[in-house]
């Protein structure tokens, strides 16, 4: 009637269920120690991976922060250099054709034409650096640390 349970009749006409089998302690023992084991390599090799991996994007980040350093100082010499009087001197004299008082501006006419200063660049035209382009800054290239 209940075959389908697993289980038969047993001597005294009482259905009996199967019973597992029955392991050694040890067996147990070595199991459990054996999946011990296996977490604690897993997680130190997780562990060591994540470390390598951490130890590459701290170099990375390290090259990143020269390079910015690099380009602080840049920015500060041009910076420097647009504050001085030096600067506007130049710009009074060949951009705008001042003169001093007392100067005379002389305009020498020739056969072909003087160069004029040349457009600015604009930021949507030479990207992220195009500041460089009016100071001609070499590109430096920094150390590794």
């Amino acid at each position: 009637m209940y075959g389908w349970l697993g289980g038969g009749l047993d001597t005294e006409g009482c259905q009996s269920v199967p019973r597992l089998p029955r392991l050694p302690l040890t067996t147990l023992l070595v199991g459990a120690a054996a999946l011990v084991a296996a977490y604690l390599v897993f997680t130190t090799v997780r562990d060591v991976v994540r470390n390598y991996q951490l130890s590459d994007e701290k170099a990375a980040l390290r090259r990143e922060i020269a390079g910015l350093d690099v380009e602080n100082q840049q920015l500060t010499a041009v910076r420097d250099y647009l504050e001085s009087d030096e600067y506007v001197e130049y710009v009074a004299r060949s951009v705008l054709g001042l003169v001093r008082p007392g100067e005379t501006l002389v305009v020498v006419s020739g056969t072909s034409p003087a160069p004029g200063p040349t457009a600015a660049p604009s930021p949507a035209a030479g990207g992220d650096e195009w500041w460089k382009e009016l100071f001609i800054i070499p590109q430096a290239t920094p150390a590794a640390p």
